[in-house]
């Protein structure tokens, strides 16, 4: 009988040990392929949220610049807005206490001052006198006066005392009328405030 050829295994021999090498080997790649799988997916969703936060910061350093405007604007106004207000108070408040003083002064002797009101730049004076005289004299002195640019006299009528008064049907000659005078007046504003500073 012929001989038989031998078997011969061209394949080398498939040791255990190399199957956990390959194994380990491939969880190993495996590993790094995941860790740059996670690395990219981290990259990209920071880079997103770093550009998201940029914007946002972009947006309100705006927003800072437009109320810090805003605020500079409003600051102006007010700041005018008060510099306007003591303007018009300075402008338009008199020191009635002068002008009272120098109405009386003008007033002849036994007359006074019954009613004195204020508005603006015109009062209303009503004076009680003795006679007709001492009306046009105090309305001469008004005229004159430094402190008024205008006298105009509203009215003059006469009037007696409470206890002068009588029985309406009979004459008392004895019983001396009175006369009131109202009297409207412009003041000179620049005049009168020149005046109390002199006097301050």
């Amino acid at each position: 009988m012929p001989e038989r050829l031998r078997d011969i295994n061209l394949l080398p021999e498939v040791r255990e040990e190399s199957s956990l090498q390959a194994n380990l080997f491939f969880i190993f790649v495996g590993l790094i392929l995941l860790s740059f799988i996670v690395m990219g997916y981290l990259y990209f969703s920071t880079n997103s949220k770093l550009q998201t936060a940029e914007t946002e910061a972009t947006e309100l350093s705006d927003e800072r610049d437009t109320l810090l405007i805003q605020k500079n604007s409003l600051e102006a106004d007010e700041g005018t807005g008060h510099e306007q207000a003591v303007a018009f108070a300075e402008n338009y408040a008199v020191p009635t206490s002068t002008l009272i003083t120098e109405l009386n002064d003008l007033l002849p002797d036994d007359a006074y001052l019954s009613d004195y009101t204020y508005r603006s730049s015109e009062v209303s004076v009503t004076s009680h006198f003795e006679t007709l005289d001492q009306v046009a004299d105090y309305t001469t002195k008004l005229t004159n006066s430094d402190y008024l640019s205008d006298t105009r006299v509203d009215t003059i009528s006469t009037f007696s005392l409470k206890e002068e008064e009588t029985d309406e049907t009979t004459t008392n000659f004895d019983v001396i009328p009175r006369y009131e005078g109202d009297f409207s007046l412009t003041i000179d504003k620049q005049k009168v405030k020149e005046e109390s500073t002199d006097n301050e």
